[in-house]
């Protein structure tokens, strides 16, 4: 038994290259991506934001949310809208 999986993992690592991995297409899945992230920090992005301050300051105001969940909100706008950057920051991309 113990044989035949050294067999096994020694077939497994012969066949295994790292150029196969190499060779994935993967532009569509990142194209996908980043229109979600271009959506969400381009204009659009900027409407939703301003429309959920809106909506979450006047729900504060008028009584239905209290201030600390309306603070929640705020940073929440201003994580999504900073990822871009902290992410080009920290991987020290374009």
């Amino acid at each position: 038994m113990q044989r035949h999986m050294i067999v096994g993992i020694s077939i497994a690592i012969m066949v295994a290259s790292p150029a196969v991995a190499q060779t994935v297409d993967l532009s569509p899945l990142q194209n996908v991506l980043q229109g979600i992230v271009d959506a969400l920090t381009g204009p659009l992005g900027i409407v939703l934001g301003t429309l959920a301050l809106m909506g979450c300051f006047l729900g504060w105001l008028l009584g239905y949310i209290d201030f600390q969940r309306a603070l929640y909100v705020v940073v929440a706008i201003v994580g999504v809208a900073a990822a871009p950057t902290i992410v080009a920051t920290i991987f020290g991309g374009a």
